[in-house]
């Protein structure tokens, strides 16, 4: 199962959604977090992680490999338990790397028996980037339901549903109900999550406690899964 992350304007919480999510998904086996964004990395700075192993070692391994365990060979394994592929900060690093990887006639993102979440932060796809989009089995969207930032959800729409087969909106703090975001927008809304600042903080200082995050990340992941193609579903269940 591969899920993305990503955002359209400002800074909502796609890269904190993406490695909560890896935190708290259900089951022996946790997923993969691969940190894709092109205007460059924030993860490895804020996990305190060299840039290698990474995006860019991936890319130049990805080449000519057919080894399934590639992607397990460039993540980080965290004290938490997590595992994570961290972008490089410079973006045309980054930008190169996914490149690279997006031209690689072996995908290590659809090798692996386990979940693989891909935050790609601030969205504008180019064809290399719509590509992976398209490919995804869950699109995740996030954003505030305020009033500017639901703008440009609804300004890119039509957009989105040529992204993916399966966008879906995930909201940040408080404002509108998500039945009313839904209904004014006729996107689906997958989840609403509070404003929690400590929680995040707990996040990624990787100190494990339970929170407020943490409990809306689980049910979102537990959602994901259970509403998860079946032939995807069939995939994992027979590795």
């Amino acid at each position: 199962m591969m899920i993305i992350t990503c955002s359209l304007k400002g800074s909502p919480g796609a890269s904190t959604l993406a490695v909560a999510l890896g935190a708290r998904w259900p089951g022996p086996t946790r997923p993969i977090v691969v940190e894709a964004d092109s205007a460059g990395g924030d993860t490895a700075a804020r996990l305190r992680l060299p840039n290698s192993p990474g995006l860019v070692s991936l890319a130049a391994a990805a080449r000519g490999s057919s080894d399934t365990e590639l992607l397990t060979r460039h993540a980080h394994a965290l004290a938490s338990g997590l595992w994570i592929v961290p972008a490089p900060s410079d973006p045309a690093q980054s930008r190169a790397a996914f490149g690279a990887l997006a031209a690689s006639q072996f995908s290590p993102f659809r090798t692996l028996g386990s979940p693989v979440i891909i935050d790609v932060g601030r969205v504008d796809p180019d064809p290399t980037m719509l590509g992976l989009l398209r490919s995804a089995d869950a699109l995740l969207v996030v954003a505030r339901p305020h009033d500017d930032s639901l703008a440009h959800v609804s300004a890119r729409r039509a957009h989105m549903q040529t992204w993916s087969h399966h966008p879906g909106l995930v909201l940040v703090g408080k404002g509108y109900p998500l039945a009313q975001v839904t209904e004014a927008l006729g996107l689906p809304v997958l989840a609403g999550i509070p404003d929690d600042a400590k929680g995040a903080q707990a996040l990624w200082h990787q100190r494990g406690f339970d929170s407020v995050l943490n409990r809306h990340a689980e049910r979102l992941a537990r959602q994901l899964l259970h509403t998860a193609p079946q032939d995807v579903t069939l995939q994992r269940s027979s590795r």
